[in-house]
């Protein structure tokens, strides 16, 4: 479908200025893994050009040889660091980052890298860690920290079985309702990561507002929308901030597993 047909089904009746484009897409998949995030959207979208980049060469190569064998051309990988992107001297119509830049040093320095790649007008999407939604996966990491466990696979097992069953199994037992725990490279990167930068709506609504950006809204499931909706009825409720921090306070888990959202650069 056209880019902003797109958008139209994606945000509802929130106010986004249109593209006007049904060629020549440029898209950025900032951290693109092993190809399936720049696949759907070189698919999805009409006259997409898409340039993906991972630090991974494994990934790359991976998401290479699924590409070929989808039979798409409209797709180029490349090795890239998020902080080097500034030099490329390309601007994108669409820039995506989902689950990248909390794994920074710096994750605003990276978000602001990322703007500065994108066009009047454009569309960002990014996926940020919620510290309230991930309060017991912090709780966990803490715990695996005091005893010392390393990243490996025998270690990542035992650390698991003691999770389990620490006080009976009720101290961590949320961590299981985390699909990733249950394979040893997830949970590498749900309980071991070696870098992880947790965030705030009100962090994410000062970065919003002093970048002159426009919050377009979350990407949730339908269960989840229809209880903040239940909550609170008004008009651009659904792109207020300050009512999605009052319902995540209200319910923890909403975030559980990344703030997804999408911002326009006015």
């Amino acid at each position: 479908m056209t880019v902003d047909r797109y958008f139209h089904k994606r945000f509802g009746s929130a106010p986004f200025r249109e593209l006007g484009k049904t060629s020549d897409v440029d898209i950025l998949i900032a951290g693109c893994g092993t190809g399936q995030h720049p696949i759907e959207s070189a698919q999805e979208i009409t006259g997409a050009r898409v340039l993906a980049i991972d630090l991974s060469l494994a990934s790359l190569a991976y998401a290479q040889r699924k590409t070929r064998a989808a039979g798409l051309t409209n797709i180029d990988y490349a090795q890239a660091d998020i902080l080097g992107l500034g030099s490329i001297g390309r601007t994108f119509d669409i820039v995506e980052a989902s689950g990248v830049l909390h794994h920074l040093a710096d994750p605003m320095e990276g978000w602001r890298v990322l703007l500065s790649l994108l066009r009047p007008g454009g569309i960002m999407n990014l996926g940020l860690y919620s510290e309230l939604g991930r309060a017991d996966i912090k709780a966990a990491r803490t715990y695996i920290a005091e005893r010392d466990y390393g990243r490996s696979v025998q270690d990542i097992r035992r650390c698991r079985e003691e999770l389990l069953n620490v006080d009976g199994g009720a101290r961590f037992n949320k961590i299981p309702g985390f699909s990733d725990f249950f394979s040893t490279s997830a949970c590498r990167d749900l309980l071991f990561h070696v870098q992880e930068h947790l965030f705030t709506l009100p962090t994410i609504k000062s970065f919003v507002r002093e970048n002159n950006l426009q919050f377009l809204g979350f990407q949730l499931g339908t269960q989840i929308f229809e209880a903040f909706r239940n909550r609170f009825s008004a008009d651009g409720a659904a792109t207020d901030l300050d009512l999605w921090q009052l319902f995540e306070a209200e319910n923890p888990t909403t975030f559980s597993g990344m703030y997804q959202f999408w911002i326009q650069k006015r």
